[in-house]
């Protein structure tokens, strides 16, 4: 398994995993109709991520097995495209560096890729000054997160465009490794 920086060629196949990822990885969690909106509105690659070389695929023998990263814009998580995005700049010295859109494939979730991903993705924005990381986790990443020191923040039930609502949580998570 090789991590690298995603490119724009990559779109195609990030947007193909995203879905598998939600189709299987999401049942137990949300309900069909909620799986087939986050299909169609969240499993949607932010083309800024990839421009801003802050998006990360990891893969297996050249085939896309995991993807995410992480944001300096003030964009937690991926929205309906009718919806205004902010994408102004973060201040790393007061605002915290986003991670965005950590999908994996499913017969390799479990297997380190996560970790993996999160980990490159924490350390980039540690070594951009962030000192502090926020992200909007799905249902099926919460424990994920929590076991790797992300502290819940907000619970929400967010509205995709046809009218299907998923629930989010807002998590956070000191990068500072001097802080305990």
């Amino acid at each position: 398994m090789s991590l690298r920086l995603a490119n724009l060629s990559d779109l195609a196949s990030i947007e193909a995993l995203m879905k598998r990822s939600i189709q299987i990885l999401g049942i137990g969690h949300y309900s069909p109709e909620q799986i087939d909106a986050c299909s169609q509105f969240v499993c949607v690659p932010d083309k800024q991520l990839v421009q801003d070389k802050t998006y990360y695929v990891v893969e297996e023998n050249g085939i896309l097995i995991g993807c995410g990263g992480w944001s300096f814009r003030d964009k937690l998580y991926a929205g309906p495209t009718d919806t205004p995005q902010k994408n102004t700049l973060l201040d790393p010295a007061k605002d915290s560096a986003r991670i965005r859109a950590m999908f994996i494939d499913p017969p390799y979730s479990g297997k380190g890729i996560g970790s993996q991903i999160l980990a490159a993705s924490e350390q980039a924005a540690r070594s951009h000054g962030f000192l502090q990381g926020a992200l909007g986790a799905t249902v099926s990443g919460i424990a994920f997160y929590r076991a790797k020191g992300w502290k819940e923040m907000l619970d929400e039930m967010v509205s995709l465009p046809n009218g299907v609502s998923i629930r989010v949580v807002q998590m956070v998570k000191s990068l500072d490794l001097f802080r305990i």
